[in-house]
C-alpha cells in the first residue's frame, strides 16, 4: 500500500472512532472497593463511602443481634486507617440498632438507612450493631 492509501485509512479510523467491547469498564469509570468485616451467615449492615449508598462500600457480618444486657454493642468494628472519616450513608440490615461512633466517642445511633449523615459525613470510626 502506498502512503497515501495508508493516510486515507487512517484517517477515516480516527474520525469514526474505536469500539470498545460491550460490558468494558470505561476510563470515567472509577473502581470501587468491597470489603467484609466480621464473621456469619448474616448481613448486619452496609456503610458507603459516598451518599446515596454509593461509592466503595463495607458490608459487616454476624450471626445475630441480641440487645446485650450490660449495654454493650452486639458487634464492634473499629475502621481502618483508610475508612477512617469516609462514610457518608449507611443501611442498617438486621439489628434495631447502628451506631457510629466518632473520634470524641460520641455515638449516633440509626434504626434503618439514611442516604445523607448531614454533619455526621466523614466522620465515623467505629461502626457498632445492637
Amino acid at each position: 500500500m502506498n502512503k497515501r492509501v495508508l493516510g486515507i485509512c487512517a484517517a477515516v479510523l480516527l474520525s469514526v472512532g474505536v469500539a470498545t467491547p460491550a460490558g468494558a469498564a470505561s476510563a470515567a469509570e472509577p473502581p470501587y472497593d468491597i470489603l467484609t468485616m466480621g464473621q456469619g451467615t448474616k448481613l448486619l449492615g452496609i456503610v458507603y463511602e459516598h451518599e446515596n449508598f454509593t461509592g466503595s462500600r463495607i458490608e459487616f457480618r454476624g450471626e445475630s443481634c441480641t440487645g446485650r444486657a450490660d449495654g454493650l454493642p452486639d458487634y464492634q468494628f473499629p475502621l481502618g486507617d483508610k475508612w477512617r472519616w469516609r462514610i457518608s450513608s449507611v443501611e442498617n440490615k438486621l439489628c434495631n440498632q447502628m451506631g457510629l461512633r466518632d473520634r470524641n466517642g460520641t455515638n449516633l445511633a440509626i434504626g434503618g438507612s439514611q442516604k445523607r449523615l448531614g454533619w455526621w459525613n466523614d466522620q465515623t470510626v467505629t461502626v457498632q450493631f445492637s
